[in-house]
């Protein structure tokens, strides 16, 4: 242990140099303020780039995010089935996909009997969710039932699981910020292997019998935002619901939704830019506790611009309720609707 042996060149009580660290925290904050309007004059520019060119615009989407949105995936995933239950109104099994490196990604899927294609629906849970409890198996909680309305409305849902899940209550801690973390630094993003993942999914489903290659995705809160993003990347998804997500990225830019440069290109409104001309509903609660519904009002307004060529597939609507999954029937009937036309 090192003792002190010498007298100091000068002593001052310990706050002298707070009024140096305030002014440079503030110097920080309005670079910040600075580079953010020259940055939403770049992103509304490359607003015509997505017009113009929306694969383009997509290639650039996925490189944003990261591997494995960046390559071809090829060939389909083998798939195991475990049987959950049977009866006469559906047959519901438990299923791992094997992908990259052996990853198990494991979701729920509820199949109509019979041999007859359907369309199918994703049915996303979101923050400290999981596919059991989204599909209402013992605690519908905000998600007001999600993936039994859907089914019932003669679709089959896949419901998977992403790392988000309550910990110790649905298993180990996901640590999904630290996870994040390590895949950046492989030029991935927690966002991308899991989008990514949905896309195999996806590869699987449609190579499957019982679907007839017309898909759509609902989720709520984190669910909304794979919703939304998925959307964006994927082609495949006709019709979405995004519920309790979509908002102002610089208000709300939590670690797992940031990315590189994203200001400069593919906020919320942009990401959604890339999904027309496809259907996109957008749903918030007036009450949410956790978005302010005034912020998504304002981020639906530039998005609307986008839809330009095509204003009759957005939807957006601020209902009445909390953070939750929608609690009337219209935006569901709407996603169904789109879905099967």
């Amino acid at each position: 242990m090192y003792e002190k042996k010498i007298a100091p060149l000068f002593e001052e009580a310990e706050d002298g140099g707070n009024a140096y660290r305030e002014d440079y925290l503030k110097g920080v904050d309005a670079l910040i303020e600075a580079k953010r309007r020259e940055a939403e004059t770049l992103r509304h520019a490359f607003g015509k780039t997505i017009a113009e060119n929306r694969e383009e615009a997509r290639r650039e989407y996925r490189a944003m995010l990261g591997w494995p949105l960046t390559e071809e995936a090829g060939g389909i995933p083998a798939a195991r089935e475990i049987p959950v239950f049977e009866s006469e109104e559906a047959v519901v099994t438990r299923v791992v996909l094997t992908l990259w490196e052996g990853l198990p990604f494991y979701g729920i899927l509820f199949r109509h009997p019979g041999d007859r294609p359907l369309p199918l629906v994703i049915s996303k849970h979101g923050g400290l969710g999981t596919p059991e409890i989204c599909s209402s198996f013992f605690d519908s909680a905000n998600y007001n039932d999600m993936t039994v309305r859907l089914f019932r409305r003669g679709v089959n849902v896949f419901a998977p699981q992403t790392l988000l899940w309550q910990t110790p209550r649905f298993g180990s801690d996901p640590g999904r910020l630290a996870r994040d973390n390590s895949l950046r630094q492989l030029g991935s993003s927690i966002a991308a292997l899991e989008i990514g993942a949905i896309s195999r999914a996806l590869d699987w489903l449609e190579g499957e019998n019982f679907t007839d290659g017309r898909f759509g995705m609902a989720g709520l809160s984190y669910g909304g935002f794979y919703t939304l993003y998925t959307a964006a990347a994927e082609p495949r998804l006709r019709a979405s619901l995004a519920v309790s997500h979509f908002n102002d990225r610089i208000l709300y830019n939590w670690n797992d939704k940031v990315w590189a440069g994203s200001a400069l290109r593919f906020l919320d409104a942009e990401v959604g830019a890339l999904v027309c001309p496809r259907y996109l509903d957008i749903e918030v609660g007036d009450k949410d506790e956790l978005f302010d519904p005034d912020a998504a009002r304002r981020e639906y307004a530039v998005l609307k611009e986008y839809y330009r060529e095509a204003p009759e597939n957005l939807d957006f609507t601020v209902f009445d309720g909390t953070h939750e999954f929608c609690p009337t029937d219209e935006a569901v009937d709407r996603l169904i609707d789109r879905l099967t036309r």
